[in-house]
């Protein structure tokens, strides 16, 4: 790095807190599934608001990959430099993170194990995750719960992304400690990344996927930063992404690009593998992959290079970064809790078709999240940290996020 980098980024910790909430949205249909109490045949218009949030409900599970894409980007700024130069350990890395991650994914563990057997007493059946044995308890206390070994989701369900991101960081570790931190080998962890999805396990390649695309799009930063190139390049960035944003989630692009292939490659024939069509394939590929291989991405690049020329952007939705993790891991629990009051009240399940479900939902989600994050996540990594740290690895850096 020929210039010092910026401290903060305060709309990345605002987009990271849209994202969760995206995900939150998406999982509504949850309640559609009570054991006993289906509602079918289930359509999707029986959402609460479904003109207004429909595309959250439909595709906010997208999110997780911008999540990925966004961790793959703010390891690369943070703790790449620090890893490759050896001022920060694998001890020191893996403490960090355990002080983060660990101690809510324990309560709230403990939270849904408590709930799901109330559901089952109550119903004869689990809500919505069914392997709830000691044995998913097991991978569940090891974050080890969509590494491969499972049947199925369990307990906490949305944990599974996290569960994947605990490989994304031993690969990214190992990188930097080997000095693999040019664009070419992130590139080549994209494509181990794609080959495990399609090859053995779909989740943790397409985190290794997303993670690394994140670490080029910080690679990208980097370049326009160290050169004095963020400013002239930002106005076409805001352009494109803007343009990106309107195309893709209309699902417009999949005709676009398969038109321009069909009429401008006009020998495909040439280029087969196995009886397939390769460019043919890419190209479907990519369309299918436009979300992480490009919209994330470029939406990361394009906020970080903004608030690099701006100073701030964003800084008033900035504590949604801080209760992303609190939100995304605290929304199944009360799904639960809402569960269990709808079966002790007698409440038909239509009851989560009303917006008044949706607003009581989220004005209890917000103000847990947030009361989770001051008084039990922050004392949690405070008090890990000044234990198995030394002093000088675990001081609060001003200006960087601390919920990192």
């Amino acid at each position: 790095m020929t210039k010092a980098l910026p401290r903060h980024f305060y709309s990345l910790d605002a987009l990271r807190g849209l994202a969760a909430l995206c995900v939150v949205f998406s999982h509504w249909k949850h309640f559609f599934f009570i054991p006993g109490n289906e509602l079918k045949p289930f359509r999707w218009e029986l959402h609460p608001l479904n003109f207004l949030f429909q595309p959250l409900y439909t595709d906010g599970y997208r999110a997780v990959e911008l999540f990925f894409c966004l961790s793959g980007f703010i390891f690369f700024w943070l703790y790449a430099e620090k890893i490759s130069r050896r001022q920060t350990s694998l001890r020191e890395f893996v403490v960090l993170r355990f002080s983060r991650l660990y101690p809510l994914h324990f309560l709230t563990l403990l939270v849904v194990v408590a709930g799901q057997q109330f559901i089952h007493w109550r119903y004869g059946a689990y809500f919505v995750y069914s392997q709830n044995d000691l044995y998913h308890f097991g991978l569940q206390l090891l974050f080890a719960s969509n590494w491969g070994f499972e049947r199925g989701l369990s307990f906490n369900g949305p944990i599974w992304s996290v569960s994947v991101e605990i490989v994304c960081y031993a690969a990214f570790f190992l990188a930097c400690l080997f000095y693999a931190r040019r664009w070419w080998h992130l590139g080549l962890y994209v494509g181990i990344g794609y080959f495990v999805g399609r090859t053995c396990h779909l989740d943790i390649g397409q985190g290794i996927f997303s993670f690394f695309i994140g670490g080029l799009a910080f690679q990208f930063f980097a370049h326009f930063w160290n050169h004095g190139l963020h400013r002239k390049v930002l106005p076409a960035l805001v352009v494109i992404t803007g343009l990106m944003w309107i195309f893709i989630p209309l699902n417009t692009h999949y005709d676009l690009l398969n038109r321009i292939y069909h009429r401008v490659w006009i020998w495909p024939e040439h280029l087969t593998l196995f009886g397939k069509d390769i460019i043919g394939f890419a190209v479907q590929e990519i369309s299918i992959r436009t979300f992480e291989l490009v919209l994330f991405p470029l939406t990361i690049l394009t906020l970080a290079l903004g608030e690099s020329c701006r100073g701030t952007l964003g800084k008033r939705l900035a504590f949604l970064g801080d209760i992303s993790y609190s939100s995304y891991l605290w929304h199944f629990p009360l799904q639960l809790v809402f569960v269990a009051i709808i079966s002790v009240c007698a409440l038909p399940v239509t009851f989560f078709c009303t917006p008044l479900a949706l607003f009581l939902f989220f004005l209890i989600l917000i103000p847990l999240s947030l009361g989770s994050y001051r008084f039990f996540e922050r004392p949690c990594q405070s008090w890990l940290r000044s234990r198995l740290l030394r002093p000088a690895a675990f001081k609060p850096v001003p200006g960087v996020p601390h919920s990192d």
